[in-house]
């Protein structure tokens, strides 16, 4: 980046200089923040949806409840699908399906890393210096995705108790509730 204290002529870095950075490279500047907003936000989502207690599924299980109370049939619908839900939040194999399906993934992803590296590292590859870089880019990105794979499913695993799964059930079972509750009330009105 740039020093603060002194500049390449020796003189003090003022604010009229910083500001002249900012101004020349703001472009650049504006894309570094905005992509680093849109990673962050992303990265956050999906950090969100490997715990049981998602702020974001239950925005999404919210929203159709909504939806499903269109009509009785669509209710009745989603309280099976809660139902079948609720027995699979249950099930303790559940957690290491999820948990091998996360070891395959960083399978996949270290492996793809790994090709890529071997790609880089061949002749053929060479003769392009930015194919070679590019390649190793690649790899290096695979790679670190398949160590975030890895460390939200290690997570993911030792995070559920059964203290958190006992409590996903009883919002299923409270949303349940809920959508038999405007059922019950529905069902005279329509009927007659």
């Amino acid at each position: 980046m740039f020093a603060i204290s002194v500049n390449a002529q020796g003189d003090e870095v003022s604010f009229d200089t910083v500001w002249h950075h900012i101004m020349v490279h703001g472009e650049d500047i504006a894309w570094a923040v905005g992509l680093a907003a849109f990673f962050g936000i992303l990265f956050a989502v999906v950090f969100d949806l490997f715990s049981r207690d998602s702020r974001v599924r239950a925005a999404i299980r919210h929203v159709n409840n909504r939806m499903s109370e269109q009509s009785i049939l669509l209710m009745i619908q989603r309280i099976e699908q809660l139902e079948r839900y609720k027995k699979q939040l249950a099930d303790a194999r559940w957690i290491y399906l999820i948990a091998l399906q996360g070891l395959f993934l960083t399978l996949i992803v270290f492996s793809s890393g790994v090709a890529c590296l071997a790609f880089s590292l061949m002749q053929q590859a060479r003769i392009n210096p930015q194919t070679t870089e590019m390649l190793l880019l690649i790899s290096a990105c695979f790679c670190g995705g398949a160590a975030g794979f890895a460390l939200v499913g290690l997570g993911y695993v030792l995070r559920d108790t059964p203290e958190k799964v006992q409590s996903a059930v009883r919002q299923v079972d409270l949303e349940i509730e809920g959508l038999q509750k405007v059922l019950r009330a529905r069902s005279p009105r329509d009927t007659a």
